[in-house]
């Protein structure tokens, strides 16, 4: 009896006839249960070749709407998509690629309350996420869980990816804490390939793991730099402090860890809404201020004059901006760079400091009929 069907055999044969590989990788594969932390630059590339490669299961967890800024790296999706959730959409596309592909769509984050549960049914975890707080939760569960996962970044013309099996080094190794004043792609853009690029490696090293090949990024770091084509690697060392030396991590949501959502929406202390914003704007009550770069701001900005947050943008304020108890309304992108330049000068003085929620973004899909 034909361990493959007369489909399955022609769709996997150039699989099968690797010497390394086989019959016995790919029904690894087929058995295989994977878990895809986000759908976005680096999830759309490693669910499409996982798909199409014959891994059986795919979970994919996103709780993200599809919007115009994904469509330029997040290939799964098109302009008719924009408003939709990403996980349904990708799992609709890598169903008509592969009918046989088992899927399961969770539109939410990750989160303390189903982390645990999603990792304890797979095989392997591929974080495709964009933020720290969701990766030292994929870690620690994974600790717990003796899950193995690989790790995947990127930002402007750089990516990074790792492979953390149990009994190695753990993602907190390598970063203890999560790095002060990292930018993501919303606020440091990102070139449109680089994602395609990094996620094409993430997928290489997913299929040889599950299909029991040697993996060299098991316990090692790859840098990899988009305009040089440089690739370089770095052995990685379990730290002697580091929760994975003792078998088991806390799930806290703590000043270690961060919030383990990254939703901007949401309007806290000092953020205006889209709505409000657009009534100091008209009206004319103090400063307005776009804290993203100069070249941002000159191809597309909301009004107001530009002060970049960089190195001198408190030395900048000081000398620039009225009085310290003059209102004034910062915005960004996405919230967060004017969130943190709202910090700043708090810190230093000033005391009526308010930003645009959610940035331009959250501007631009919720707006009224305003003029820009």
């Amino acid at each position: 009896m034909s361990r493959f069907t007369a489909n399955q055999w022609q769709r996997y044969q150039r699989h099968i006839q690797l010497d390394a590989f086989g019959v016995a990788g790919q029904l690894r594969l087929r058995q295989a249960r994977v878990l895809v932390v986000g759908v976005g630059g680096l999830g759309c590339p490693v669910a499409q070749y996982l798909a199409a490669a014959g891994v059986g299961h795919l979970t994919l967890v996103d709780g993200d709407e599809v919007s115009r800024s994904n469509l330029h790296r997040q290939v799964l999706f098109t302009e008719a998509d924009i408003g939709l959730g990403k996980a349904a959409v990708a799992a609709a596309r890598l169903r008509a690629m592969n009918p046989e592909l088992e899927l399961r769509v969770v539109p939410e984050a990750l989160s303390i309350d189903n982390a645990e549960s999603l990792i304890e049914g797979c095989d392997l975890v591929l974080d495709c996420t964009d933020n720290f707080s969701a990766r030292y939760l994929i870690n620690d569960c994974c600790i717990n869980l003796r899950r193995p996962w690989l790790f995947a970044s990127v930002v402007r013309f750089s990516g990074q990816l790792a492979l953390f099996t149990p009994g190695k080094a753990c993602f907190r190794c390598l970063y203890p804490r999560a790095p002060e004043g990292v930018e993501d792609c919303n606020a440091a853009g990102v070139l449109s390939t680089l994602p395609g690029m990094v996620g094409l490696l993430q997928a290489n090293e997913a299929l040889k793991f599950l299909a029991g090949l040697e993996c060299p990024l098991d316990g090692r770091l790859m840098l990899v730099e988009g305009l040089d084509l440089q690739m370089r690697h770095l052995a990685l060392q379990p730290a002697p402090e580091c929760v994975c030396r003792q078998g088991r991590a806390p799930i806290l949501a703590d000043d270690d860890t961060g919030a383990f959502t990254c939703d901007t929406s949401a309007a806290e202390a000092g953020e205006l809404s889209p709505v409000e914003f657009e009534a100091r704007r008209s009206g004319d009550r103090g400063l307005l201020l776009d804290v993203r770069s100069q070249q941002e701001h000159e191809a597309f900005n909301l009004g107001g004059d530009c002060l970049p947050l960089d190195e001198q943008f408190i030395d900048r304020a000081r000398t620039g901006l009225p009085e310290k108890n003059s209102p004034c309304v910062l915005y960004c992108q996405s919230g967060r760079r004017s969130a943190r330049a709202a910090q700043l000068l708090r810190d230093a003085g000033f005391t009526r400091v308010e930003t645009l929620a959610g940035g331009i973004a959250r501007w631009l899909e919720v707006r009224p009929d305003q003029p820009v």
